[in-house]
């Protein structure tokens, strides 16, 4: 792969939409003659005598590797006990496509990636939308790193509707339970912890994150864990207990950084790549590898990126 396969390069914008982006993914294939198998379901990763890892499908199909990269990310993983009734609201993850929602007055609970992803998208297809919670974000004042912010685009989409009479946000709004109305008119009933409440005759939807540990919970066993509830790993993402498995995604951390985001995922393919390749006994030579990132570009994250 060149250095010139960002998709921001070869696709001329910066936030390719879902179409473009597949697209993309299927030129980086076919140009770098990846073997792909799609629609693959493993259900089961244990260790062969041998010390390989197995893998097996819901098909029934075996395949053995010394090196796994574990990359299932965290959004398959919606965390849905945040608080009471949590379960009666439509995770930020249960959603197909926000043109699937009828124009109408939502209720999004959150104030970070996905809360605010969510009440952008619904605007955009004509709705009234209310957000509950318990910070900003996007004040001035707020830590910039985008892993525990936002994102620099998502701030940006946010910048456009502030102000927008269909849009209200509503701070300090810790929300400690969602009921569900049995009166005729139906609906819901979102209570704070300072006594206030809302009401919505749709199901609110919750924008308040994801498992802590995400993808990494699957292969639990594999990883030691700290008391943040965050796997161990090498200094080049692997796992301190199986040396040849290593971890990509948000689940990654080292010290107080947290890599969270295609700036900071990017930063790390790197260090697995070469550890694989020295594992491997596979040379890269000095011009392929001034092609690839190293670390962190700023040890206190005061770049944002």
């Amino acid at each position: 792969m060149t250095p010139n396969s960002s998709p921001a390069l070869s696709a001329g914008v910066e936030h390719l939409d879902g179409t473009d982006y597949a697209k993309y993914l299927q030129e980086v294939i076919d140009t770098n003659d990846i073997e792909t198998l799609t629609s693959t379901h493993i259900t089961e990763v244990s260790l062969t005598r041998k010390g390989k890892f197995r893998l097996l499908s819901s098909l029934g199909e075996i395949w053995e590797t010394p090196v796994l990269v574990w990359a299932t990310g965290e959004y398959q993983f919606p965390d849905k006990n945040v608080f009471e009734g949590a379960e009666l609201c439509c995770h930020y993850a249960q959603v197909n496509s926000w043109r699937d929602f009828t124009p109408d007055d939502y209720i999004v609970i959150g104030g970070y990636e996905s809360a605010v992803d969510a009440a952008l998208n619904l605007l955009d297809i004509g709705c009234n939308v209310r957000l509950l919670t318990r910070s900003a974000p996007w004040a001035n004042n707020h830590i910039a790193d985008p892993s525990i912010s936002l994102s620099p685009y998502t701030r940006q989409r946010l910048q456009k509707v502030m102000g927008n009479r269909h849009f209200e946000i509503y701070e300090d709004a810790d929300v400690t339970a969602v009921l569900k109305l049995t009166d005729p008119g139906g609906g819901y009933r979102i209570h704070t912890s300072d006594g206030r409440a809302w009401l919505s005759h749709q199901r609110p939807i919750l924008g308040t994150g994801f498992i802590c540990g995400g993808g990494a919970r699957q292969l639990a066993p594999f990883f030691d864990w700290n008391a943040s509830g965050y796997p161990l790993l090498s200094p080049a993402d692997g796992s301190t207990r199986f040396p040849g498995l290593y971890l990509v995604g948000p689940q990654v951390r080292h010290d107080h950084h947290i890599f969270c985001f295609i700036y900071k995922f990017r930063q790390r393919f790197s260090v697995v790549a070469k550890a694989i390749a020295q594992q491997l006994n596979h040379p890269i030579s000095d011009e392929n590898w001034q092609t690839l990132y190293g670390d962190v570009c700023c040890p206190d994250d005061s770049c944002g990126c």
